[in-house]
Protein backbone atom coordinates (compact mmCIF):
# COMPACT_ATOMS: atom_id res chain seq x y z
CA UNK A 1 0.00 0.00 0.00
CA UNK A 2 1.15 3.48 -1.06
CA UNK A 3 2.36 5.28 2.21
CA UNK A 4 0.22 8.21 2.84
CA UNK A 5 1.33 11.15 5.11
CA UNK A 6 -0.35 14.13 6.49
CA UNK A 7 0.73 17.47 5.57
CA UNK A 8 1.71 18.70 8.98
CA UNK A 9 1.80 17.20 12.90
CA UNK A 10 -1.28 19.70 12.97
CA UNK A 11 -3.66 17.99 10.83
CA UNK A 12 -2.48 14.35 12.73
CA UNK A 13 -3.56 15.94 15.69
CA UNK A 14 -6.62 17.48 15.07
CA UNK A 15 -7.30 14.25 13.28
CA UNK A 16 -7.11 12.59 16.12
CA UNK A 17 -8.81 14.71 18.51
CA UNK A 18 -11.66 14.62 16.16
CA UNK A 19 -11.68 10.90 15.96
CA UNK A 20 -11.44 10.98 19.75
CA UNK A 21 -14.41 13.44 20.93
CA UNK A 22 -17.44 11.90 19.30
CA UNK A 23 -20.91 11.54 20.93
CA UNK A 24 -20.05 9.84 23.98
CA UNK A 25 -18.05 12.93 24.99
CA UNK A 26 -21.45 14.62 24.85
CA UNK A 27 -23.79 12.61 26.52
CA UNK A 28 -21.61 10.30 28.65
CA UNK A 29 -19.22 12.01 30.57
CA UNK A 30 -21.95 14.93 31.73
CA UNK A 31 -24.16 11.99 32.89
CA UNK A 32 -21.08 10.17 34.33
CA UNK A 33 -20.34 13.36 36.34
CA UNK A 34 -23.20 13.94 37.44
CA UNK A 35 -23.78 10.01 38.23
CA UNK A 36 -20.24 10.17 40.50
CA UNK A 37 -20.05 13.47 42.58
CA UNK A 38 -19.98 16.16 40.07
CA UNK A 39 -16.08 17.68 40.01
CA UNK A 40 -14.86 14.78 41.49
CA UNK A 41 -15.41 12.83 39.06
CA UNK A 42 -14.04 15.54 36.81
CA UNK A 43 -10.74 15.40 38.95
CA UNK A 44 -10.68 12.01 38.48
CA UNK A 45 -10.54 11.42 35.01
CA UNK A 46 -8.06 14.21 34.53
CA UNK A 47 -5.97 11.80 36.81
CA UNK A 48 -6.09 9.13 35.15
CA UNK A 49 -6.02 10.50 31.63
CA UNK A 50 -2.60 12.32 32.39
CA UNK A 51 -1.19 9.04 34.53
CA UNK A 52 -2.72 5.94 32.24
CA UNK A 53 -4.46 7.14 29.40
CA UNK A 54 -1.91 9.46 27.32
CA UNK A 55 1.02 6.98 28.33
CA UNK A 56 -1.11 4.43 26.30
CA UNK A 57 -1.91 6.74 24.07
CA UNK A 58 1.65 7.56 23.43
CA UNK A 59 2.48 3.67 22.93
CA UNK A 60 -0.46 3.63 19.84
CA UNK A 61 0.94 7.16 18.18
CA UNK A 62 4.40 5.18 18.82
CA UNK A 63 3.38 1.79 17.31
CA UNK A 64 1.81 2.93 14.23
CA UNK A 65 4.54 5.97 13.14
CA UNK A 66 6.80 3.07 13.66
CA UNK A 67 4.68 0.44 11.49
CA UNK A 68 3.90 2.99 8.40
CA UNK A 69 0.98 0.28 7.50
CA UNK A 70 -2.56 -0.65 8.65
CA UNK A 71 -2.85 -2.65 12.08
CA UNK A 72 -3.17 -6.03 10.44
CA UNK A 73 0.03 -6.26 8.73
CA UNK A 74 1.66 -3.69 11.35
CA UNK A 75 0.51 -6.63 14.37
CA UNK A 76 1.43 -9.53 11.63
CA UNK A 77 4.48 -8.16 11.66
CA UNK A 78 5.55 -8.68 15.03
CA UNK A 79 7.09 -12.11 17.13
CA UNK A 80 3.05 -12.26 17.76
CA UNK A 81 2.64 -13.53 14.41
CA UNK A 82 -1.43 -15.20 13.40
CA UNK A 83 -1.59 -13.89 17.17
CA UNK A 84 -1.40 -10.04 16.02
CA UNK A 85 -3.07 -10.80 12.92
CA UNK A 86 -5.91 -12.05 14.63
CA UNK A 87 -6.07 -9.53 17.57
CA UNK A 88 -5.89 -6.55 14.47
CA UNK A 89 -8.75 -8.46 12.63
CA UNK A 90 -10.45 -8.59 16.17
CA UNK A 91 -10.87 -5.09 16.60
CA UNK A 92 -11.46 -4.41 12.76
CA UNK A 93 -14.55 -6.48 13.43
CA UNK A 94 -15.63 -4.53 16.14
CA UNK A 95 -15.34 -1.23 14.16
CA UNK A 96 -17.38 -3.01 11.52
CA UNK A 97 -19.95 -3.74 13.59
CA UNK A 98 -19.61 -0.26 15.68
CA UNK A 99 -20.06 1.57 12.22
CA UNK A 100 -23.07 0.00 11.26
CA UNK A 101 -25.20 1.48 14.29
CA UNK A 102 -23.32 4.62 14.30
CA UNK A 103 -24.00 5.70 10.81
CA UNK A 104 -27.76 5.35 12.62
CA UNK A 105 -26.92 8.30 15.59
CA UNK A 106 -25.86 10.25 12.61
CA UNK A 107 -28.74 9.72 10.59
CA UNK A 108 -31.49 10.70 13.91
CA UNK A 109 -28.96 13.73 13.99
CA UNK A 110 -29.47 14.70 10.25
CA UNK A 111 -33.63 14.11 11.05
CA UNK A 112 -33.38 16.39 13.86
CA UNK A 113 -31.56 19.05 12.28
CA UNK A 114 -34.17 19.22 9.20
CA UNK A 115 -36.61 19.56 12.00
CA UNK A 116 -34.72 22.49 14.02
CA UNK A 117 -35.90 25.70 11.55
CA UNK A 118 -39.65 24.97 12.75
CA UNK A 119 -38.58 23.09 16.19
CA UNK A 120 -41.20 20.35 14.91
CA UNK A 121 -40.56 18.45 18.12
CA UNK A 122 -42.21 21.04 20.22
CA UNK A 123 -42.14 20.50 23.82
CA UNK A 124 -42.59 16.63 23.29
CA UNK A 125 -39.24 15.45 21.51
CA UNK A 126 -39.50 11.93 23.08
CA UNK A 127 -42.84 11.67 20.71
CA UNK A 128 -41.10 13.16 18.00
CA UNK A 129 -38.14 11.15 18.09
CA UNK A 130 -39.67 7.64 19.39
CA UNK A 131 -42.85 8.17 16.51
CA UNK A 132 -41.32 10.46 13.38
CA UNK A 133 -37.79 9.99 13.24
CA UNK A 134 -37.29 6.13 14.92
CA UNK A 135 -40.84 4.96 14.10
CA UNK A 136 -40.19 2.75 17.51
CA UNK A 137 -42.02 -0.22 18.02
CA UNK A 138 -44.08 -1.68 21.42
CA UNK A 139 -41.43 -4.01 21.87
CA UNK A 140 -37.89 -5.63 20.21
CA UNK A 141 -39.63 -8.39 18.87
CA UNK A 142 -41.92 -6.67 16.77
CA UNK A 143 -39.44 -5.14 13.73
CA UNK A 144 -41.99 -3.26 12.01
CA UNK A 145 -40.70 -1.29 8.63
CA UNK A 146 -37.99 1.06 7.49
CA UNK A 147 -38.04 4.70 8.82
CA UNK A 148 -37.63 6.24 5.44
CA UNK A 149 -36.95 9.61 7.06
CA UNK A 150 -34.02 8.04 8.97
CA UNK A 151 -32.51 6.08 5.91
CA UNK A 152 -32.42 9.33 4.07
CA UNK A 153 -30.71 10.73 7.25
CA UNK A 154 -28.06 7.43 7.66
CA UNK A 155 -27.47 8.11 3.71
CA UNK A 156 -26.66 11.71 4.07
CA UNK A 157 -24.64 10.55 6.59
CA UNK A 158 -22.62 8.02 4.36
CA UNK A 159 -22.12 10.91 1.93
CA UNK A 160 -20.43 13.18 4.21
CA UNK A 161 -18.45 10.02 5.35
CA UNK A 162 -16.87 9.28 1.65
CA UNK A 163 -16.43 12.85 0.51
CA UNK A 164 -14.30 13.23 4.05
CA UNK A 165 -12.21 9.89 3.75
CA UNK A 166 -12.21 9.39 -0.85
CA UNK A 167 -8.65 10.77 -1.32
CA UNK A 168 -7.32 9.26 2.16
CA UNK A 169 -5.54 11.38 4.66
CA UNK A 170 -5.31 14.22 1.79
CA UNK A 171 -9.39 14.28 2.33
CA UNK A 172 -9.37 13.77 5.66
CA UNK A 173 -6.52 16.19 6.47
CA UNK A 174 -8.97 18.82 4.74
CA UNK A 175 -12.19 18.37 6.17
CA UNK A 176 -10.94 18.03 9.73
CA UNK A 177 -9.52 21.71 9.61
CA UNK A 178 -13.04 22.60 9.78
CA UNK A 179 -15.05 20.01 11.55
CA UNK A 180 -13.02 19.50 14.66
CA UNK A 181 -13.08 23.25 15.32
CA UNK A 182 -16.79 23.83 14.99
CA UNK A 183 -17.76 21.60 17.42
CA UNK A 184 -16.23 22.87 20.02
CA UNK A 185 -17.13 26.34 18.43
CA UNK A 186 -20.96 25.39 18.66
CA UNK A 187 -20.54 24.00 21.92
CA UNK A 188 -19.18 26.59 23.22
CA UNK A 189 -21.56 29.39 21.86
CA UNK A 190 -24.56 27.10 23.49
CA UNK A 191 -22.41 27.29 27.10
CA UNK A 192 -22.10 31.02 26.60
CA UNK A 193 -26.34 31.11 25.94
CA UNK A 194 -26.89 28.92 28.97
CA UNK A 195 -24.73 31.17 31.34
CA UNK A 196 -27.63 34.19 30.31
CA UNK A 197 -30.48 31.58 31.65
CA UNK A 198 -32.58 31.47 34.68
CA UNK A 199 -31.29 28.27 36.71
CA UNK A 200 -27.85 27.22 34.90
CA UNK A 201 -26.05 28.06 38.08
CA UNK A 202 -27.37 25.08 39.91
CA UNK A 203 -27.11 23.16 36.62
CA UNK A 204 -23.11 24.06 36.62
CA UNK A 205 -23.15 22.70 40.30
CA UNK A 206 -24.48 19.38 39.24
CA UNK A 207 -21.48 18.97 36.98
CA UNK A 208 -18.65 20.84 38.45
CA UNK A 209 -18.87 20.97 42.23
CA UNK A 210 -16.65 17.99 43.35
CA UNK A 211 -18.49 15.27 46.22
CA UNK A 212 -15.03 15.17 47.63
CA UNK A 213 -16.61 11.88 49.68
CA UNK A 214 -17.16 10.12 46.16
CA UNK A 215 -13.19 9.88 45.89
CA UNK A 216 -13.76 6.85 48.38
CA UNK A 217 -15.87 5.47 46.16
CA UNK A 218 -14.39 2.54 43.51
CA UNK A 219 -17.35 3.24 40.85
CA UNK A 220 -15.95 6.70 40.62
CA UNK A 221 -12.61 5.26 39.97
CA UNK A 222 -13.50 2.57 37.57
CA UNK A 223 -15.85 5.07 36.19
CA UNK A 224 -13.22 7.92 35.19
CA UNK A 225 -10.93 5.67 33.91
CA UNK A 226 -13.17 3.75 31.47
CA UNK A 227 -14.24 7.16 30.08
CA UNK A 228 -10.65 8.30 29.85
CA UNK A 229 -9.99 5.24 28.14
CA UNK A 230 -12.96 5.25 25.58
CA UNK A 231 -13.88 8.75 24.68
CA UNK A 232 -9.34 8.81 23.81
CA UNK A 233 -10.35 6.31 21.10
CA UNK A 234 -7.39 4.07 23.10
CA UNK A 235 -7.97 -0.17 22.08
CA UNK A 236 -9.61 1.45 18.70
CA UNK A 237 -6.93 1.48 16.29
CA UNK A 238 -7.64 4.49 15.08
CA UNK A 239 -5.19 6.84 16.72
CA UNK A 240 -2.74 4.41 15.41
CA UNK A 241 -4.27 3.85 11.83
CA UNK A 242 -3.77 7.83 11.86
CA UNK A 243 -0.34 8.00 13.20
CA UNK A 244 0.96 5.88 10.73
CA UNK A 245 0.66 8.94 8.36
CA UNK A 246 2.99 10.43 10.14
CA UNK A 247 6.33 11.10 9.32
CA UNK A 248 8.99 9.08 11.24
CA UNK A 249 10.25 12.02 13.14
CA UNK A 250 7.36 13.26 13.96
CA UNK A 251 6.99 14.41 18.21
CA UNK A 252 4.79 11.90 20.10
CA UNK A 253 4.72 13.23 23.52
CA UNK A 254 3.54 16.46 23.19
CA UNK A 255 0.92 14.99 20.59
CA UNK A 256 -0.94 12.56 23.23
CA UNK A 257 -0.82 15.92 25.76
CA UNK A 258 -2.22 17.92 22.79
CA UNK A 259 -5.00 14.94 21.82
CA UNK A 260 -5.87 14.14 25.33
CA UNK A 261 -6.66 18.04 26.68
CA UNK A 262 -8.18 18.71 22.79
CA UNK A 263 -10.83 15.72 23.93
CA UNK A 264 -11.23 17.08 27.20
CA UNK A 265 -11.79 20.57 26.51
CA UNK A 266 -14.84 19.22 24.02
CA UNK A 267 -16.29 17.17 26.81
CA UNK A 268 -16.06 19.85 29.52
CA UNK A 269 -17.27 22.82 27.09
CA UNK A 270 -20.26 19.94 26.55
CA UNK A 271 -20.97 19.21 29.85
CA UNK A 272 -21.52 23.01 30.99
CA UNK A 273 -23.51 23.59 27.66
CA UNK A 274 -25.67 20.25 28.70
CA UNK A 275 -26.09 21.14 32.27
CA UNK A 276 -26.67 24.80 32.08
CA UNK A 277 -29.58 23.82 30.00
CA UNK A 278 -30.65 21.08 32.00
CA UNK A 279 -30.80 23.57 35.11
CA UNK A 280 -32.67 25.88 33.16
CA UNK A 281 -34.72 23.55 32.18
CA UNK A 282 -35.57 22.66 35.62
CA UNK A 283 -36.31 26.31 36.91
CA UNK A 284 -38.86 26.85 34.48
CA UNK A 285 -40.65 23.37 34.69
CA UNK A 286 -40.30 22.61 38.00
CA UNK A 287 -39.43 19.51 37.55
CA UNK A 288 -35.78 18.56 39.17
CA UNK A 289 -32.49 18.08 37.41
CA UNK A 290 -32.08 14.50 39.22
CA UNK A 291 -35.81 13.33 37.57
CA UNK A 292 -34.71 14.79 33.73
CA UNK A 293 -30.78 14.15 33.27
CA UNK A 294 -29.98 10.25 31.39
CA UNK A 295 -26.81 9.10 29.86
CA UNK A 296 -27.21 8.48 26.35
CA UNK A 297 -29.17 9.39 22.87
CA UNK A 298 -31.98 10.06 25.79
CA UNK A 299 -30.03 13.16 26.75
CA UNK A 300 -28.96 14.68 23.02
CA UNK A 301 -32.07 13.14 21.48
CA UNK A 302 -34.68 14.23 23.66
CA UNK A 303 -34.28 15.76 27.20
CA UNK A 304 -31.56 18.43 25.47
CA UNK A 305 -34.15 19.11 22.45
CA UNK A 306 -37.20 19.74 25.17
CA UNK A 307 -35.06 21.98 26.51
CA UNK A 308 -33.98 24.29 23.72
CA UNK A 309 -37.61 24.24 22.33
CA UNK A 310 -38.75 26.46 25.48
CA UNK A 311 -35.71 28.89 25.50
CA UNK A 312 -36.93 32.40 25.42
CA UNK A 313 -35.23 33.74 22.52
CA UNK A 314 -33.79 31.89 19.25
CA UNK A 315 -34.70 28.34 19.92
CA UNK A 316 -34.73 27.18 16.31
CA UNK A 317 -31.13 29.13 15.87
CA UNK A 318 -29.45 27.31 19.35
CA UNK A 319 -31.58 24.12 18.09
CA UNK A 320 -29.96 24.40 14.81
CA UNK A 321 -26.55 25.22 16.34
CA UNK A 322 -26.76 21.73 18.33
CA UNK A 323 -27.69 19.24 16.05
CA UNK A 324 -24.67 20.87 13.80
CA UNK A 325 -22.45 20.13 16.69
CA UNK A 326 -23.86 16.61 17.03
CA UNK A 327 -23.36 15.85 13.58
CA UNK A 328 -19.87 17.56 13.27
CA UNK A 329 -18.73 15.09 16.05
CA UNK A 330 -20.53 11.97 14.76
CA UNK A 331 -18.65 12.25 11.47
CA UNK A 332 -14.99 12.90 12.72
CA UNK A 333 -15.99 9.80 14.46
CA UNK A 334 -17.19 7.94 11.81
CA UNK A 335 -15.08 8.53 8.85
CA UNK A 336 -12.19 7.48 11.10
CA UNK A 337 -13.77 4.24 11.99
CA UNK A 338 -14.33 3.72 7.88
CA UNK A 339 -10.91 4.53 6.95
CA UNK A 340 -9.67 2.27 9.27
CA UNK A 341 -11.42 -0.93 7.86
CA UNK A 342 -11.04 0.51 3.91
CA UNK A 343 -7.13 1.00 4.42
CA UNK A 344 -7.26 -2.35 6.04
CA UNK A 345 -8.99 -4.53 3.01
CA UNK A 346 -6.83 -2.20 0.65
CA UNK A 347 -4.18 -3.36 1.78
CA UNK A 348 -4.88 -7.12 2.22
CA UNK A 349 -6.68 -8.38 -0.52
CA UNK A 350 -5.15 -8.18 -3.84
CA UNK A 351 -8.93 -7.48 -5.47
CA UNK A 352 -9.43 -4.30 -3.87
CA UNK A 353 -5.77 -3.03 -5.59
CA UNK A 354 -7.52 -3.45 -8.87
CA UNK A 355 -9.49 -0.36 -7.68
CA UNK A 356 -8.86 3.53 -7.05
CA UNK A 357 -9.41 4.36 -3.23
CA UNK A 358 -12.26 6.47 -4.46
CA UNK A 359 -13.41 2.64 -5.64
CA UNK A 360 -12.79 1.30 -2.91
CA UNK A 361 -14.00 3.81 -0.39
CA UNK A 362 -17.57 3.51 -2.44
CA UNK A 363 -17.69 0.00 -1.92
CA UNK A 364 -17.23 0.06 1.37
CA UNK A 365 -19.37 3.00 2.04
CA UNK A 366 -22.44 1.02 0.39
CA UNK A 367 -21.63 -1.79 2.12
CA UNK A 368 -21.88 -0.72 5.73
CA UNK A 369 -25.22 1.14 3.98
CA UNK A 370 -26.97 -1.79 4.18
CA UNK A 371 -25.31 -2.79 7.43
CA UNK A 372 -27.40 0.15 8.45
CA UNK A 373 -30.45 -0.23 7.48
CA UNK A 374 -30.49 -2.72 10.30
CA UNK A 375 -31.09 -0.12 13.01
CA UNK A 376 -33.43 1.82 11.01
CA UNK A 377 -36.12 -0.45 11.29
CA UNK A 378 -39.10 -0.06 13.65
CA UNK A 379 -37.36 -2.11 16.35
CA UNK A 380 -33.26 -0.60 15.25
CA UNK A 381 -33.29 1.46 18.94
CA UNK A 382 -33.56 -1.67 20.43
CA UNK A 383 -30.54 -3.99 18.54
CA UNK A 384 -28.63 -0.83 18.74
CA UNK A 385 -28.73 -0.54 22.79
CA UNK A 386 -27.82 -4.76 22.67
CA UNK A 387 -25.33 -4.58 19.91
CA UNK A 388 -23.37 -1.32 21.76
CA UNK A 389 -23.50 -3.04 24.84
CA UNK A 390 -21.88 -6.11 23.83
CA UNK A 391 -19.15 -4.31 21.37
CA UNK A 392 -18.24 -2.23 24.72
CA UNK A 393 -18.78 -4.64 27.48
CA UNK A 394 -16.80 -7.66 25.85
CA UNK A 395 -15.23 -6.75 22.99
CA UNK A 396 -13.22 -3.79 23.51
CA UNK A 397 -12.27 -4.83 26.96
CA UNK A 398 -10.49 -7.95 25.14
CA UNK A 399 -9.29 -6.14 22.38
CA UNK A 400 -7.53 -3.61 24.35
CA UNK A 401 -5.88 -6.89 26.30
CA UNK A 402 -4.76 -8.65 23.10
CA UNK A 403 -2.97 -5.37 21.83
CA UNK A 404 -1.22 -4.78 24.73
CA UNK A 405 0.20 -8.54 24.80
CA UNK A 406 0.78 -7.78 21.30
CA UNK A 407 3.00 -4.41 21.52
CA UNK A 408 4.17 -4.70 25.19
CA UNK A 409 5.32 -8.34 24.78
CA UNK A 410 5.79 -9.62 20.95
CA UNK A 411 6.67 -5.93 19.72
CA UNK A 412 8.37 -4.78 22.40
CA UNK A 413 7.72 -2.08 25.10
CA UNK A 414 11.10 -1.13 24.96
CA UNK A 415 11.31 -0.42 21.71
CA UNK A 416 7.81 1.69 21.56
CA UNK A 417 10.15 4.00 24.82
CA UNK A 418 12.59 4.04 22.20
CA UNK A 419 10.96 5.38 19.52
CA UNK A 420 8.94 7.60 22.02
CA UNK A 421 12.54 9.27 23.36
CA UNK A 422 14.08 9.09 20.24
CA UNK A 423 11.30 11.55 18.06
CA UNK A 424 10.08 14.06 21.41
CA UNK A 425 14.04 14.28 22.48
CA UNK A 426 11.99 12.67 26.17
CA UNK A 427 13.31 10.99 28.64
CA UNK A 428 10.08 8.64 29.65
CA UNK A 429 11.65 5.95 31.80
CA UNK A 430 11.29 1.93 32.23
CA UNK A 431 7.61 2.94 34.04
CA UNK A 432 6.57 2.77 30.86
CA UNK A 433 6.82 -0.64 30.18
CA UNK A 434 6.17 -1.98 33.46
CA UNK A 435 2.74 -0.16 32.26
CA UNK A 436 2.11 -1.42 28.53
CA UNK A 437 3.53 -5.02 30.14
CA UNK A 438 1.55 -5.76 33.12
CA UNK A 439 -0.47 -2.61 35.16
CA UNK A 440 -2.33 -1.68 32.06
CA UNK A 441 -3.56 -5.78 31.03
CA UNK A 442 -4.23 -6.18 34.70
CA UNK A 443 -6.36 -3.52 35.59
CA UNK A 444 -8.18 -4.46 32.46
CA UNK A 445 -8.66 -8.31 32.65
CA UNK A 446 -9.77 -7.11 36.65
CA UNK A 447 -12.35 -4.40 35.30
CA UNK A 448 -13.77 -6.72 32.61
CA UNK A 449 -13.72 -9.87 35.57
CA UNK A 450 -15.74 -7.85 37.95
CA UNK A 451 -18.38 -6.75 35.48
CA UNK A 452 -19.09 -10.72 34.82
CA UNK A 453 -21.16 -11.60 37.43
CA UNK A 454 -24.09 -8.92 36.46
CA UNK A 455 -23.77 -9.84 32.88
CA UNK A 456 -24.42 -13.61 34.05
CA UNK A 457 -26.93 -12.93 36.37
CA UNK A 458 -29.79 -11.94 33.62
CA UNK A 459 -30.00 -11.11 29.92
CA UNK A 460 -29.26 -7.10 29.13
CA UNK A 461 -31.53 -4.59 29.93
CA UNK A 462 -34.29 -7.41 30.51
CA UNK A 463 -34.89 -7.87 26.66
CA UNK A 464 -35.72 -11.78 25.91
CA UNK A 465 -32.61 -14.26 25.75
CA UNK A 466 -33.36 -14.72 22.05
CA UNK A 467 -32.96 -11.31 21.09
CA UNK A 468 -30.14 -10.82 23.43
CA UNK A 469 -28.42 -13.63 21.26
CA UNK A 470 -29.21 -12.23 17.95
CA UNK A 471 -28.35 -8.78 18.31
CA UNK A 472 -25.56 -9.23 21.45
CA UNK A 473 -24.15 -12.63 20.93
CA UNK A 474 -24.33 -13.48 17.65
CA UNK A 475 -22.34 -10.32 16.51
CA UNK A 476 -19.31 -11.45 19.12
CA UNK A 477 -19.01 -14.85 17.76
CA UNK A 478 -18.94 -13.53 14.24
CA UNK A 479 -16.53 -11.42 15.28
CA UNK A 480 -14.43 -14.07 16.70
CA UNK A 481 -14.97 -16.15 14.32
CA UNK A 482 -13.60 -14.23 10.76
CA UNK A 483 -11.22 -12.95 12.81
CA UNK A 484 -9.66 -16.26 13.91
CA UNK A 485 -10.20 -17.48 9.74
CA UNK A 486 -8.53 -14.20 8.18
CA UNK A 487 -5.60 -14.79 11.16
CA UNK A 488 -4.86 -17.23 8.73
CA UNK A 489 -4.15 -15.82 5.87
CA UNK A 490 -0.50 -15.35 4.37
CA UNK A 491 1.17 -12.11 3.39
CA UNK A 492 -1.15 -9.11 2.70
CA UNK A 493 -0.69 -9.93 -0.56
CA UNK A 494 1.10 -7.08 -1.91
Amino acid sequence: MKAQLWSSRTVFILAAIGAAAGLGNLWRFPYLAYENGGGAFVIAYLLCLVFFTKPLMMMEIAFGQASKTEVVEAMGRTRAGRFGKFTAWFVIGLLFVLAGYYAAIIGWGFDFLAASPTVAWGTDAQTYFHGEVLHLTESPSIVGGLSWKLVLGVLAGYVAVYFSIFKGAVSVGKVVKWTVPIPFLLLLVLFINSATLEGAMEGYKYFLVPDWASFAKPTLWRDALLMSFFSTNVGLVLTMLYASYNKSKTEIVQSAWLIGFGDLAVSLVAGLAMFGTLGYMSASTGISIEEVVQSGPTLAFVTIPTALATLPIAPAFFATIFFIAILTLGIDSMFAIVEVVNSTFRNQFKWFKKFSLEKVTLIFCVILFFWSLCFATGNGLYRLDVADHFLFAHLLYIGVIFQLIVIGWFYGADKIRKTINETSGANVGKWLEYLIKWVAPIVFGGLYLMTLPSELAAPYGGYDMSFVIKWGLIPVGLVVLVAFILSFKKGNSA
